[in-house]
C-alpha cells in the first residue's frame, strides 16, 4: 500500500468514525480513532490520530499520536466506531500547518481543508 492510499483509508474511516488498524513494515500494528491528514510546517504530511491500542515505537500504547503515513504498509478500516474525543481540536494551526482532511469535532466544528 502506497502512503496516498494508507491516507484515503484513513480518511474514509475517519468520516465514519470507524476505528483503523495500521500495520508498518515490521509487522507491528496498532488501532486508532483516525481525525486529520494535514502537512507540518516543515512540508510533513502526517495522521493525527488517537491511539486506543497496539505497538508503540515510544512505549504509549494509548493517546494522541502524529504519525508519518509512510511508516505504514497496510492501513484497514475496522467494523468497530467510536464517538469523537472532547480534546481533539484541529484548529491549533501552529501544529496543523495545512489540513489535507479533518474529521468533525465532538460538537460538529469542522476545519475546512487548506488551498495548496
Amino acid at each position: 500500500m502506497t502512503a496516498r492510499e494508507v491516507e484515503r483509508v484513513f480518511e474514509r474511516a475517519a468520516g465514519r468514525r470507524r476505528l483503523v488498524q495500521l500495520t508498518d513494515a515490521a509487522g507491528h500494528t496498532r488501532a486508532v480513532h483516525p481525525y486529520m491528514v494535514y502537512v507540518t510546517a516543515a512540508g510533513r504530511r502526517m495522521l493525527h490520530s488517537y491511539q486506543v491500542e497496539g505497538y508503540s515505537e515510544h512505549g504509549n500504547s494509548s493517546g494522541w499520536k502524529n504519525v508519518r503515513p509512510s511508516s505504514f504498509v497496510e492501513a484497514r478500516e475496522l467494523d468497530e466506531e467510536f464517538d469523537a474525543r472532547r480534546d481533539y481540536n484541529p484548529f491549533r494551526e501552529n501544529q496543523f500547518a495545512v489540513v489535507i482532511y479533518a474529521a468533525p469535532t465532538a460538537d460538529g466544528r469542522v476545519r475546512r481543508p487548506d488551498s495548496p
